[in-house]
């Protein structure tokens, strides 16, 4: 059934394209009946580790006059290819294109919707430590968090808990904000992504996905399989790199860990088939204050595939997931606990396909495409019913 049309989003910025935030958020919403015009000049995605050199001073006058290169062009989209809109969304990573798009929603006056998915502010100074407290850098970052989402009519973020901290960290009303989940996109039909149990014959794979950053846990992690590593039925694969790549393999070099596999990266379009196969999937263990703040899009990827999911357990996962039920939740930074879920859903076969089942029922109820669609619908709704005032 053909989705009733609702209006015109002009899909704004340099953002990721790729993204899963982006690409589940255009998603969602075109199926949800929007048309969504992406007015969109790449340049982040040119880099997939943001950290060390990248946030270097010769890096950051490089990305200034590639910004400026970019918002000419992108201007020059907006005036030739965009035509008539009924709401502005800026995407991931969306920040420092915030003033322009405030400007062309001035006159006439357009609704403006900001995605930042992370506070910048949060992200490098307090989680990554690219940048100490209290420096020029950081006080940047925080003004560039604050104003930003003060100009936007509506501010979408991933979780309640997100939403506590923008509001509480940089003294902005909470009705400017609503919740939309992250969510994933979900493999095409004709894919096999119901990804069973493995059989008593193989392998008990433990797989983690991600950038390796401070907020992930990654240290917790080896520690829980060098707990593990006299099973050898349980092995440990880590697919990606980043910022503590260096660190994390001479770790597992230390440690003898040869039951731990790594693979650099693979591509999120073929992230559902990777997952066949494996046991469980794990999220996120760090300790830092965003760790207990937010779902990550690991987390939403393994549920979308029908694997079960354990992470660590926060006030933001309790929004979504249940402990036993559709999710095996621990103490963050606690690796005897990780050690001790992955050894029980390794000896309880069952209990890892009701959780699996019971975590893919999640997904499809409150974070499917879908449903993400349907949820920022509902808040767009209400802005273009209420006019601009409505979430101020």
């Amino acid at each position: 059934m053909t989705p009733t049309p609702r209006g015109r989003i002009c899909f704004f910025g340099t953002y990721e394209r790729d993204y899963p935030r982006n690409r589940t958020l255009v998603e969602g919403l075109k199926r949800s009946g929007w048309q969504v015009l992406e007015c969109h000049v790449p340049l982040w995605e040119k880099e997939r580790d943001k950290t060390g050199r990248y946030l270097g001073p010769w890096s950051l006058v490089l990305r200034a006059v590639e910004l400026k290169l970019a918002y000419f062009r992108l201007l020059l989209k907006y005036v030739f290819t965009v035509g008539r809109y009924d709401v502005m969304l800026v995407g991931y990573i969306g920040h420092f294109d915030m003033p322009m798009a405030w400007l062309l929603t001035r006159l006439p006056r357009r609704p403006l919707v900001f995605s930042p998915l992370i506070s910048l502010y949060d992200t490098l100074v307090d989680d990554r430590r690219s940048f100490a407290d209290g420096t020029l850098m950081s006080r940047i970052l925080r003004w560039l968090d604050r104003q930003t989402c003060a100009k936007a009519d509506l501010v979408l973020l991933d979780t309640e808990a997100h939403i506590d901290y923008f509001v509480q960290e940089f003294n902005l009303p909470r009705k400017r904000f609503a919740r939309v989940f992250v969510g994933a996109v979900e493999p095409d039909a004709q894919e096999d992504v119901n990804g069973a149990t493995p059989s008593e014959d193989t392998s008990f794979r433990v797989l983690f996905v991600g950038k390796f950053i401070p907020l992930h846990g990654l240290p917790f992690m080896l520690e829980a399989a060098n707990r593990l590593k006299d099973e050898p039925e349980i092995v440990f694969h880590f697919v990606g790199s980043g910022q503590l790549t260096e660190e994390i393999h001479e770790t597992a070099r230390r440690l003898n860990l040869e039951n731990v596999r790594f693979t650099d990266w693979i591509p999120y379009e073929q992230l559902h088939r990777f997952l066949q196969g494996w046991g469980v999937c794990l999220g996120i263990f760090g300790t830092s204050g965003k760790a207990a703040r937010v779902i990550p899009g690991k987390v939403f990827v393994a549920l979308s595939a029908g694997k079960a999911v354990i992470t660590a357990d926060s006030p933001s996962v309790r929004e979504l997931l249940t402990d036993g039920e559709s999710a095996v939740l621990c103490r963050r930074g606690d690796s005897e606990a990780l050690a001790g879920a992955i050894r029980r859903l390794h000896g309880d076969r069952e209990l890892l396909r009701r959780i699996a089942e019971g975590g893919s029922r999640v997904f499809r109820d409150h974070a499917s495409t879908v449903q993400i669609g349907r949820s920022a619908t509902a808040v767009l709704e209400k802005l273009m019913t209420g006019g601009v005032n409505a979430f101020r």
